[in-house]
């Protein structure tokens, strides 16, 4: 899609071999009908939204000043229109309750019988929060170019863990586990204000990771 082009373009960090696209997003919100057969949905109302968060907020400028100036945008076949552009304000603390608007994954790649193979792990398992933490923590140095001197440790706890959701989806020819639900996340604040703009876990850039805000904790 376009609008994907546009951010892919602008944005891709890293040094070395491992880069970061340094961005996440939520899927299209809008009435829409299935049409099974073809696969597709069908919007019933002209207007649809979706979520974008970035890290650089020079990315956030740029991409704001292309959508508003161009006109020869498109969501597949459709060409479409920017109505309204509306920022949102939320205060990250070293404590939240957040819950997953998108599907977080985390995953390990492995050889076995001269075949590659990917292993999606669980938020009930112990390497989950371990992994989130890594990754997490190499987004960090990959844009401030030097590592992070973490005094906390990053932890995501699920919440309610019978209402943690599987949700199983497809980038182009890739099939991708996550999970969504509510999430006790906490840790040191200047990595999580890093996964609160840019998402939690892999997949980031395929639209996994996002969350919103339930509500700050208090100790």
């Amino acid at each position: 899609m376009a609008l994907f082009i546009i951010v892919s373009e602008m944005m891709n960090t890293g040094r070395g071999k491992r880069q970061f696209r340094m961005f996440t997003f939520s899927r299209l919100n809008g009435s829409y009908k299935l049409d099974r057969d073809s696969s597709t949905l069908e919007f019933e109302s002209p207007n649809v939204s979706f979520i974008f968060s970035a890290y650089d907020k020079k990315l956030i400028q740029e991409l704001v000043s292309s959508l508003i100036i161009r006109d020869d945008l498109r969501l597949g076949s459709s060409q479409v229109k920017v109505v309204s552009i509306d920022q949102i304000h939320e205060t990250v603390s070293e404590k939240m309750q957040i819950r997953f608007l998108t599907p977080v994954t985390m995953y390990s790649t492995f050889q076995l019988d001269d075949k590659k193979k990917t292993y999606f792990y669980s938020p009930l398992e112990e390497e989950f929060s371990q992994l989130i933490q890594a990754n997490a923590l190499k987004k960090y140095e990959a844009f401030h170019g030097k590592p992070l001197a973490v005094e906390k440790p990053l932890l995501l706890t699920p919440l309610h863990r019978e209402r943690i959701k599987p949700i199983t989806s497809k980038f182009k020819s890739t099939l991708i586990k996550g999970w969504t639900g509510d999430f006790l996340l906490e840790g040191d604040l200047d990595l999580i204000q890093l996964t609160y703009d840019v998402g939690l876990g892999a997949k980031n850039s395929n639209g996994h990771g996002l969350y919103e805000i339930v509500r700050n904790l208090r100790n």
